[in-house]
């Protein structure tokens, strides 16, 4: 496989990102051109393509990211070294593995939906609706933190951050929230309060908050609020919710669901002559709300409600400069719909900075933070790539896992390094870029034993390894035996692979525990399991006695005939020939083997008929055998 290299540290946009941009123009350079939301084509999603799903605020800066890093070519054609498809386009999406339904109708859209995606490609959760099969996604886009999964929760993926987005909160051109606090805009606390419902009206004439006097009556010169958060799933509602949480967790408690069950059975907001205050996470056609919309915002009147929603900055810079179409058509970032300043300890601030074109502010890192006596909010976040843990720990174990690596993993990675396509798309740098800390890996997620067929010195074993792993969606199976390494694999549902052994003596066979020995599996959710070191013996051989002795004159002296055969070997040691009248011993011959066969030269006998008694020793290789009764001897 040829794969396109990455080593500009001062790569900027790639004109393939639909912009007017040459490499190393700075974003406050770019011209507003065409939107950059677009899907990738399935024809060109190859073996090794890194295919992404998830989060919608990254989703437009990742497509950048992806346009930079380009193509690699293989023997079969030319494909995209990374694919990330969006969250919300109507691209009928196309997974390796057609999918069930084959064509899903719907993206994963959100932080949520794409994690369980990744999972469901892993093998560490059940296909769902979504048709995600195994082996279908490699990574996904989180626009929060989503709580590495702990081992006995079968948490098997790494969070990656590349980049920081601001939270900040959208309203109307105009709307009363922007002369709240002395104009100096909203604080976390009042955000609180409106979506705790403690206040639910604002007065027009300087955005003061309060409670209705009589509910569902605004009161004079007040306008009834209308607070939307994004539909369960989205990284942004669940940061969001959880930083205004931190300051008010009485009337805000998240619960181990990151606050997805709040606001989920609100209704519609009430529209006509007289609506009424409102929070939730539907709009007023009753449709989920989609995160960084501003729909939502500027179809509620404004002259009757005061319409508020958390947005990120990076979309909003995005939409404002034209790198990102504005999915609220026709209406324009700043000029139809605004952000509200967030009145910090040093005054109001925006999570952007400059006039005709916006430019991501670095200093809200520290500005956007609020501290009370509960705890502390900030309106910055890390946002994330997923990719499994296993391509972390062993990036040379395939190809796959060494693109994962190479493009996430690391400042030194492709995605940190494209510092100015992460601007461009108004996300700040992030000095933690490519750390990998945040990390679950189950140590054993395989159950690998080793067992053998009864094993006998000049035959064959059939040593069998079983895995029983997370999804047993197949593997690779290395194992040294008697000093040689043999290799197997375990196909997609099946859980065993068998290698037959030659076994041509009766010793000690020892098997596993040298480098390499294990299971690598199919799917990256399921870590490596080494097989131990262990043993067997080699049973000897049973051994077949068989003697002859011809017709004898009394004047000549008799023979007996021995042979010792045994499957597969052909027995040594010795044969010890016993003749005996009645009980009586007339002679004894103890006589090697030769070949499996010995000859034993008796003396002379007296007419009579003898029996013929044989043992054998045995040998390293072939059990011994104790004084059988084989034939007669006839002497005339």
């Amino acid at each position: 496989m040829k794969v396109t290299t990455f080593g500009k540290a001062s790569l900027g946009l790639a004109t393939a990102v639909t912009l007017t941009v040459t490499l190393g123009v700075s974003a406050a350079n770019a011209t507003a051109v065409t939107a950059s939301q677009e899907d990738p084509s399935a024809a060109n999603i190859g073996k090794y393509t890194l295919v992404g799903v998830g989060s919608d605020t990254i989703q437009d800066v990742e497509y950048g990211i992806s346009q930079d890093l380009g193509n690699y070519t293989d023997s079969t054609g030319t494909f995209n070294n990374v694919a990330s498809w969006t969250a919300t386009g109507t691209t009928a999406m196309s997974y390796r593995s057609g999918g069930t339904p084959a064509v899903p109708t719907a993206h994963p859209n959100g932080s949520g939906p794409g994690y369980t995606a990744l999972k469901e490609s892993l093998g560490v959760v059940a296909s769902g609706a979504d048709g995600v099969a195994t082996g279908d996604v490699d990574y996904s886009r989180a626009s929060g933190f989503q709580g590495t999964e702990l081992p006995s929760q079968n948490g098997v993926v790494t969070e990656i951050p590349f980049a920081i987005d601001a939270i900040s909160f959208a309203a109307p051109a105009g709307s009363p929230f922007l002369l709240s606090n002395g104009g100096a805009g909203l604080k976390v606390a009042d955000l609180a309060n409106i979506y705790g419902n403690v206040v639910d009206e604002v007065k027009v004439a300087d955005g003061t908050l309060a409670k209705e006097t009589v509910a569902g009556t605004a009161d004079a010169g007040f306008l009834p609020i209308q607070a939307f958060v994004p539909k369960p799933g989205s990284g942004s509602r669940q940061f969001f919710l959880k930083q205004l949480s931190a300051l008010l967790p009485a009337a805000l408690p998240l619960g181990s669901n990151k606050g997805d069950s709040l606001f989920t059975s609100a209704g519609t907001p009430v529209e006509g002559a007289t609506p009424a205050p409102y929070i939730g996470a539907n709009d007023t056609n009753g449709n989920p709300v989609v995160e960084h919309d501003a729909t939502v915002l500027t179809t509620v009147d404004s002259t009757k409600a005061a319409a508020i929603a958390p947005f990120s900055a990076a979309k909003f810079i995005g939409y404002h400069n034209g790198v990102v179409a504005d999915p609220d058509t026709g209406k324009t970032a700043g000029t139809d719909y605004v952000l509200v300043p967030f009145d910090s300890a040093s005054g109001a601030v925006l999570p952007y900075t400059g006039t005709t074109t916006l430019v991501p502010n670095p200093a809200y890192k520290t500005q956007g933070t609020e501290t009370n006596v509960n705890g502390t909010a900030n309106l910055t976040r890390e946002v994330f790539n997923i990719v499994p843990t296993a391509a972390i720990k062993n990036p040379n174990a395939s190809v796959k896992y060494r693109e994962l690596f190479d493009t996430f993993a690391g400042a030194g990675s492709k995605f940190c390094l494209d510092t100015k396509t992460i601007q461009a798309y108004g996300f700040v740098a992030d000095d933690n870029c490519g750390n990998t800390s945040r990390t679950a890996d189950v140590a054993s997620s395989s159950t690998v034993t080793v067992t053998h067929s009864a094993a006998v010195a000049g035959r064959s074993t059939t040593v069998t390894v079983t895995v029983q792993s997370n999804g047993n969606g197949g593997g690779t199976v290395k194992l040294t035996i008697a000093g040689v390494q043999h290799t197997g694999t375990i196909a997609p549902g099946a859980t065993s692979t068998s290698f037959a052994i030659a076994t041509p003596h009766a010793v000690t066979i020892n098997y596993g525990g040298a480098a390499g020995d294990g299971f690598t599996p199919n799917l990256a959710g399921v870590a490596a399991s080494p097989i131990l070191a262990g043993s067997f013996p080699v049973a000897k051989a049973t051994p077949v006695v068989r003697a002859t002795a011809a017709r004898v004159s009394h004047t000549a002296a008799g023979k007996v005939v021995v042979t010792v055969s045994a499957t597969g070997l052909t027995p040594t040691g010795h044969v010890t020939v016993v003749i005996k009248k009645g009980t009586t011993t007339k002679v004894t011959r103890t006589v090697a083997l030769s070949g499996g066969r010995a000859t034993a030269t008796l003396t002379r006998l007296p007419r009579g008929t003898y029996y013929v008694y044989v043992s054998y020793s045995g040998s390293s290789d072939v059990a011994s055998k104790g004084s059988t009764r084989l034939t007669t001897l006839t002497v005339t």
